[in-house]
Formats: C-alpha cells, structure tokens, sequence
C-alpha cells in the first residue's frame, strides 16, 4: 500500500493542536458537571478553605468556580492553560505516588477548547492579579487585574463551538441534578472547606466547613436520612475504612445513597460496593439497598487512579484487602448493635468460609443443633395445580387456586408472618411481600384505568432531601403528578408535597416521596445499583418501590381485622406468587413434612 496520498502529502499526519485540544476535551468534557468536576478539583488541589460555585442554565450556559486557594502568578497562570502542564507531578514515578486529585495537565487547555473560558488569579503577596481569556481555544495576551487572593475560573458557552456537542446535552434540569451529585460527593468528602453554591443567580446551598463529617452529610443528604447512619471504623491490612451505613430498617429501592470514596476521590466501584451490599443480603429485604458514605484510605502506591479519563474508577493492588476490609467494617458496625446474626459476627480472614452458604441454608435446630438442608424455591402456587404443587416457575393468574380468606386463621407469628390453616397442612404468608404485591397491584389498576384519586394534605409538608433527589423529581415533573404525588421544589434541597395518592394516605409521606426521587434517579442505571426489579418497565419500576416503602413492614404487629383485610385484599387482586421484586407471598408446610419432623412417618 502507498504511504503518500494521490496529492503526494503523507498519510500518516500530525493533527493540529486545536484539533488534538478538541479530542482531549472529548475525554475530559462529558457535560457540564465534568468541568464542575474538574474545577472543584483543582480548587481542593490548591488548598481552598472557601470555595463559591455559580451555575446558569444547567452549566450550559455559565460556571464559575472561586476559591481562596494558593492562586498562581503571570507565568503558572499561561501554562496552565496549555496542555500536560501542571504543578502536580514531576517525574514518571510520581504517578504511582499521586497525592492529588488531578495530575494530566488537560483539563483547562480541554475545556478552554470547547467554551469561553476567563481565568483570574492572584498568589498570596502578590499585589495585582493576573486575567487571562480564551475562546474555542485560541488564547489572549495576558493582563494585571484586581483580584481577592485565590482563583476565579469562568466557563461560559459550552461547545457553542461544536454544535454536534451541544445538541446532546439535556435539559438544564437534568444537567443541574448531575452538577448537584458532582457538588454534593465533593461537600462529603471535604467537610473541613466551606461550599457555597448558587443556581440561576440565586443561592441554592451555603455548607459552612465542620469537623463533624456527620454534620456534614446531615446538611448534604438531610437530617433523615443523617439519623439512620450508622459509624464504623476499622483497619485491615494497610486500608482503613471510616464512615457510615444505614440502619436495616432504613433502606432503599436502589444503590444511589451509596457513596464510596478512595484517597479523597469519588469512585463507583463495583469491588467495594459487592462487599458493603454482601452484608446486608442477610438483613434486608430482596431488592432493597442499604444508604452507606465510606471513605478508603490505603498508600498511593498501592493504588492505581489513572485507569479513567474521569478518574472516577480505580484499581486496587490487592483488591481482596480492599474488599474483606469493607466487609468487615460493615459487618462490624451492624454486628455491634445486633443487626446481624451473631454467627456471622467474627470478621472474616483469608481462606475462611463463610458462616452463611449461598447455595445452602443453616439454622438453629432443636437443643442447639443446625439443621443444614439445601436451599429451595417454596414459590406456592406457581402453576395452576393443587395448592402444594410446587414446579419452580412464577407464573402470574387472575387468581389463586384457594381463597385466602376463607383458611382459617391462627394469628401472626414473630410479627411478620400470618399463620393459615389450609387443605393439606399451613400457610405461612410474608406480611410486607403480600401487602406490597397489593398496593403495587392497586396502583397498576388505577393507572391503567386513569383513576389515580389524590389525597390533598391539610397542610402541606416541606421534606428535606439530598440534592440530587430534588432535581430528579423536578426533572420529572409530569410523571410525578400523573402518579398522584404534586411535589414542588422549596430550594435546592427541600420539597413541599401537597398531595399524594389515595391509596397511600395513611403511610409515611416523607420515606414514600424519597423512595419516588430513588427510582427516579435510578432510571438507566445498570448493574447491581440499578432498581433491580425484574422484568418491570420503568414506571412498573415506581409502582414497585414505592408500594415496597408503603407495605407493612417486618415487625409490624396487626391486630386482627388488619390481618383478615390483608387476606382479602389478596383475593381481589390478580394472582402471582411472590411480590414485585421477587420475594414469594407464600409458603408452604405440608402435612407429610410436619408429619416426618416428628417422626410420624
């Protein structure tokens, strides 16, 4: 094959550095909240106590980032703004050493590339500060100006530039609720620096700086959602985990209130977030999530942080470490306070089996001995065949093969389950699965049919939320009233709820709205954080978990006219063995079984 052209230029070419600015944004420049990211960043980076955030038009159209860090001088300033210049490594080794958020020396000469980007600084000393400007990469000369100690960047016109860029943007709603996730893991990991944050020229947050890293999250994600934390603290090798999980009575319809930090740096990480998810399999319902804001802290060197553009992910040098050492931190902290079986209580070590099989189920039998059997699906009902046919598919019908309310009733055991006497032995039904499969079933009929009544409060409630749950609702807006709710913004992190629906009057309305803005958020999610309900379209998704938050819970004791309406509420509906997220209804104890435990047969 020729190596020239037919003009004779040579194929292989060197791009101009406008077009290699451009590609390098393409990396660095997602949306909006990457500068936002970005800029934070080199804010924390250069030692700010105070940082001011302004954000127009979801970033689209404005972001400035002010910070009383240590600022630069004429010469750093001009450097920066070119691209793999930086004042955060040196030498090759240092990038196995990386102490800093940023190090690559591309992310101002990127973004300048693709905006109108207006920079001013001014060092500590100094008397005058200095102001430079670039516009779709082509920089001014340089000038002096007034200026506070610190830096001022100014980020207008995103890819005005390249419209094929713009055009994908979304909506300034959905571009701000990315933003205020990006502002918010910023605000949790670095409690000791005061946020203030203004959207559309109004304020939206002041967090001032606090020793107190529950303070902190309290004024980020809410006083609520502060008080189910739990603490933890633990060290494992060289990696100490510090932080906070939530309650087991306090959970959620998807992963987005975990938030994991490694070194200081926001990270999804899918290592760490099976290990914190591992624990609680045994203590939560199936498809709920726990809330948990851990932060990592193990030698640079043992860490890799160049694996992303975005530097959102990271590579463990003994991912095993990292992952027993927030298994064990989480067990721990659980364990204290009698969450978790006390089988399971001895941290784990290397080559150690687990105290509780995946595959196999252990329990404490008759004077201390554990009965281990295998593990199997008690799914009743799921053909159409005799009440304790069992065949291992879940099948949905218009109704069940027995009228529940018609068994006799021997009351409620352990305050979760309602014992009944049927043909052929006893029915044990899961309180909060069969009451969930109701309310999720009521809603799907009045959707369907258009009939969503509301229940409008007395007095309307103001509910504080986490940043980005208020932008998620707001971002959905239609949807929300369709479903019966009418939510209004109150800031950039309350809520007023005027209305909810009918059917969900007598629940709480603080935790049902927050499982709403959880699902919300959600939506496109993949992997194990997403809602994880199987085989549901998005708004089926939303029927779902709220009804799953609305539903009588484990350890809720009703009295016995609750427990007769909950049979005959599971008459009426379309029959289907187990709840929305797959947990069953029903299970059942035959008679030979009974029989053969006590040595009948």
């Amino acid at each position: 094959m020729s190596t020239q052209r037919a003009d004779g230029t040579p194929r292989v070419q060197r791009l101009p550095d406008a077009l290699v600015d451009r590609i390098a944004a393409g990396e660095v420049v997602e949306r909006p909240a990457s500068i936002v990211k970005e800029l934070l960043e080199n804010a924390l980076d250069a030692g700010a106590s105070r940082i001011r955030l302004e954000i127009r038009g979801g970033g689209r159209d404005w972001i400035a980032v002010s910070d009383d860090g240590c600022g630069m001088g004429p010469d750093d300033a001009k450097l920066a703004l070119e691209r793999h210049a930086t004042s955060k490594i040196d030498a090759s080794s240092d990038l196995v050493d990386i102490a800093s958020y940023g190090f690559r020396g591309e992310a101002l000469p990127a973004i300048a590339s693709v905006s109108s980007l207006r920079l001013v600084t001014r060092p500590a000393g100094a008397a005058l500060g200095y102001e430079l400007q670039a516009r779709a990469g082509a920089m001014t000369a340089g000038q002096e100006a007034s200026a506070p100690e610190g830096t001022r960047i100014e980020v207008a016109d995103l890819f005005e530039k390249v419209p094929a860029r713009r055009k994908f943007l979304k909506s300034p709603q959905t571009e701000w609720r990315h933003i205020a996730d990006v502002i918010s893991r910023a605000a949790m990991v670095r409690p000791d620096v005061h946020f203030d944050v203004h959207r559309d020229e109004r304020p939206a947050w002041n967090w001032p700086a606090s020793r107190d890293s529950l303070d902190r999250l309290a004024a980020v994600l809410g006083e609520r959602e502060a008080e189910a934390l739990l603490p933890l603290s633990h060290l494992e090798g060289a990696v100490r985990v510090e932080g906070f999980v939530s309650r087991p009575d306090h959970h959620r319809s998807n992963a987005a209130g975990v938030y994991l930090f490694v070194n200081r740096r926001s990270v999804r990480d899918r290592l760490l977030q099976h290990a914190l998810l591992e624990i609680y399999r045994d203590v939560l319902p199936r498809g709920r999530f726990p809330s948990a804001v851990l932060f990592l802290e193990l030698p640079a060197a043992a860490l890799d942080v160049n694996v992303h553009p975005a530097k959102t992910e990271v590579r463990f040098g003994d991912p095993q470490t990292a992952h027993r050492a927030v298994r064990n931190a989480v067990r721990k902290a659980l364990a204290e306070r009698s969450w978790v079986d006390p089988q399971t209580q001895a941290a784990e070590r290397p080559g150690e089996p687990r105290a509780w099989s995946s595959s196999r189920e252990g329990r404490p039998g008759p004077l201390g001995v554990t009965e281990v059997r295998e593990a199997r699906s008690d799914w009743l009902f799921a053909g159409q065949g005799a009440p304790f046919e069992m065949t291992g598919v879940a099948q949905e019908s218009e109704s069940a093969p027995l009228q529940f309310a018609g068994q006799r009733l021997l009351g409620q055991l352990l305050s979760t389950y309602l014992l009944l006497e049927a043909p052929g032995g006893l029915l044990l039904i899961d309180q909060h699965a069969a009451h969930e499969r109701v309310l999720y079933e009521g809603m799907r009929a009045a959707w369907l049919e258009g009939k969503i009544e509301r229940q409008v409060l007395l007095a309307p409630l103001v509910l504080a939320l986490e940043p980005a749950a208020v932008a998620a609702l707001a971002e959905h807006t239609e949807r929300v009233e369709a479903l019966g709710f009418e939510i209004e913004s109150f800031g950039e992190d309350s809520v007023v709820l005027r209305a909810l629906p009918a059917l969900l009057s007598d629940r709480d309305p603080a935790g049902l709205v927050a499982s709403l803005a959880d699902t919300l958020r959600g939506e496109g999610a993949t992997g194990e954080g997403a809602a994880m309900v199987r085989g549901l379209d998005p708004l089926d998704r939303i029927f779902a978990s709220v009804a799953c938050h609305a539903a009588r819970r484990k350890g809720d004791a009703l009295d016995l006219r609750e427990q007769r309406s909950l049979l005959e509420a599971l008459d009426r509906i379309p029959w289907a063995p187990t709840c929305p997220h797959g947990r069953p209804v029903v299970s059942p104890l035959d008679v030979a079984e009974i029989e053969r435990r006590f040595a009948r047969r």
